[in-house]
């Protein structure tokens, strides 16, 4: 179940059918709360970003890209203070027509009260994280292919499109995720007969892509819950549950202090079922780690100040563990 705060805020956006726009670089004077304005599109800065002519002063919007020099929006200011905030009246661009952002934010708000218990996220790229086969893996490395393999599960691809408009991330580190490999999927699939007439006009009201719609989901459950759960092939053979808990923001908690979990299933060849949690804080690493039987909790027991002295190395002490059998 989604808390209320997320649902009552897209079904308000969706009533409203008022996405709000922050300016950039706005004078604050001349504007008050409740007028109604007219904006012309001068330029595009950069992508998604736009040089707007607001009642004689220069400003600049986060808007959507196909907005180009020239067309004109009808705004409502909503706020000058601490920045200057605009909401949609309407457009002579149909991107921006209180229509389609209103379906856009119906879909949403439906989506939130759709039943996931939790975000469940799988490999989408079908090869396993280490490729190769016959030796361990190096362990600095797999940490950063699980990071990349996570990174580009599509689950946090609009925050992935902001980091690139600022010149953080490249457009092939974008293209290797699901948002982009479905119009190459698309393409080499065989023709097949037309869609039914409901089917398709059903599909077509989407505002997005209908293989997406579980993605979209899992994105609002994780924004909501600060929990999601990877699975895919680790290594060639070995499948494994990856799941990653973070503590919910307050006033009264710096982000230094706050605590985050993962932890993760697998069935070793030889060791089992074998389950690790790790609990994050600034002051170290509590581990507790759960074997099958007793000869793999012997040997997790054997290796545990060795694993101690690695975390210690790295700056990572280890404050606590539990070793126990299943």
């Amino acid at each position: 179940m989604q808390s209320s705060n997320l649902i009552n805020a897209l079904q308000a956006r969706a009533l409203s059918a008022k996405p709000l726009i922050l300016a950039e670089n706005a004078p604050l004077t001349k504007l008050e709360p409740g007028q109604r304005v007219q904006a012309t599109i001068q330029e595009q800065v950069s992508p998604g970003l736009f040089k707007v002519q607001v009642a004689g002063q220069s400003m600049q919007m986060q808007l959507p890209e196909q907005l180009k020099a020239g067309n004109i929006l009808e705004l409502k200011v909503m706020a000058t203070s601490p920045r200057v905030t605009f909401s949609f009246l309407a457009s002579s661009t149909p991107i921006a027509t209180q229509e389609q952002i209103s379906s856009t934010s119906r879909f949403l708000a439906n989506l939130t009260q759709l039943p996931l218990e939790r975000a469940l996220i799988q490999s989408s790229s079908g090869h396993a994280v280490w490729p190769t086969t016959g030796s361990a893996p190096d362990s600095k490395q797999l940490a950063v292919a699980l990071k990349d393999a996570l990174a580009n599960s599509g689950l946090f691809y609009e925050s992935h499109q902001a980091q690139w408009v600022r010149g953080e991330r490249s457009t092939a580190q974008l293209l290797v995720e699901p948002q982009n490999l479905l119009d190459k999927q698309t393409d080499n699939q065989p023709a097949t007969p037309a869609m039914q007439p409901d089917k398709a006009a059903t599909e077509l009201s989407l505002p997005i892509a209908k293989e997406l719609v579980p993605l979209v989901q899992q994105q609002l459950h994780t924004l909501e819950t600060h929990q999601l759960t990877w699975t895919g092939s680790i290594w060639p053979g070995q499948q494994m549950q990856w799941e990653i808990e973070g503590q919910p923001e307050h006033h009264n908690i710096q982000p230094d202090e706050r605590q985050w979990s993962t932890e993760m299933e697998l069935a070793l060849p030889r060791l089992g079922d074998v389950h690790a949690k790790l609990v994050f804080s600034q002051g170290g690493i509590r581990l507790t780690l759960r074997g099958a039987d007793a000869s793999s909790v012997a040997l997790f027991n054997r290796q545990l100040p060795a694993l101690a002295m690695t975390l210690r190395e790295a700056g990572v002490p280890l404050t606590s563990a539990v070793i126990e059998k299943t």
